[in-house]
């Protein structure tokens, strides 16, 4: 079976307390999962697509949820390997204190080139890996590597920088050879103002996740000029197409035109996951032949959808 797009990375499980409630006194959590990658692979899912997600899981209780939970999405997990040693890591949501990640020595931090033998990389339509799996331990950076190598499809990479792993005091640095090898790059305007040497790395560590959530999409008035000169700047790196997620606007750059629409930020329930949401959406809408700027409607009508839960992808809708 050809799939529309194999995916290379982390999924932790997720604890967060009920909406309204602080993870101090919050009597009951919801247990949830949590990957930027699989994310990904169940939004495409849901709409329809054929999705692959490759990673390592420990052989517990928490693997045993994650696998069962992304298979019942409809994705493919037929190369995640179980690790009989390291565990599963854990990812915790405080509304207080923002999220925090265990994850060091996990069973995906040791994921390497190997674990891609078996997987038809060549014969699919897209690949993703992001900055996540560059930054969790040079084993996965190498996978990542090999993945885009391979790929005959269109490469998807997004830099998704994250503080506080293995690599993050060299974010920049790691994540950047994947940029030079992708097609499309998907990606919010402070990271690659970082990566590009133009931001400085708080503002960038700030971003993240968090900041790409509870988007509408809006006909575009003033252009971004910030945004549209960094895609210029990327495109010298290699991708052909450039998507810029911003604080007011998202605008792509693509054969050479940049086209941009306003977006405004509903309140949210969890913005956590709206990026990746966004991903799927604007994958979805590619793939199936759909225009840029209905690419990036799509993406951020996902996007907004998926902060109206207390999940990275509960609320992720089912047609677009």
């Amino acid at each position: 079976m050809e799939f529309d797009l194999i995916a290379l990375g982390e999924t932790m499980l997720a604890l967060a307390p009920p909406a309204g409630s602080a993870l101090r006194s919050s009597p009951t959590l919801l247990v949830d999962h949590a990957g930027a990658e699989s994310n990904t692979c169940v939004g495409l899912a849901r709409l329809g697509l054929r999705t692959a997600w490759v990673s390592r899981l420990g052989t517990d209780a928490a693997g045993d949820r994650i696998l069962s939970a992304i298979r019942d999405e409809g994705v493919d997990v037929q190369w995640v390997e179980r690790d009989p040693v390291r565990l599963t890591g854990l990812m915790v949501k405080d509304p207080d204190d923002g999220v925090r990640y265990y994850r060091r020595e996990s069973a995906a931090s040791v994921m390497g080139s190997a674990l891609l033998d078996a997987v038809p990389v060549e014969d699919a339509r897209g690949v993703l890996v992001t900055g996540v799996t560059a930054l969790i331990g040079a084993d996965p950076h190498a996978a990542g590597l090999s993945l885009l190598t391979r790929a005959r499809g269109i490469r998807v990479v997004d830099p998704n920088l994250r503080p506080g792993v293995w690599g993050s005091d060299r974010r920049g640095e790691l994540v950047r050879p994947f940029i030079e090898r992708c097609d499309l790059l998907l990606c919010g305007i402070s990271e690659i103002a970082e990566i590009l040497g133009a931001g400085s790395a708080g503002r960038a560590g700030r971003t993240g996740r968090a900041g790409q959530a509870g988007w509408a999409g809006a006909n575009g008035a003033n252009g971004d000029e910030e945004a549209h000169a960094l895609a210029r700047a990327a495109s010298a790196l290699g991708p052909r197409e450039i998507v810029i997620r911003g604080a007011s606007t998202i605008g792509a750059l693509a054969d050479g035109v940049w086209c941009e629409i306003e977006i405004h930020r509903d309140k949210a329930a969890d913005p956590i996951g709206a990026g990746d949401a966004f991903n799927a959406g604007y994958v979805a809408a590619r793939l199936r032949g759909g225009s840029v700027e209905e690419a990036m409607r799509a993406g951020a009508a996902c996007g907004a959808a998926v902060t109206t839960a207390i999940s990275d992808t509960a609320a992720f809708p089912r047609s677009i």
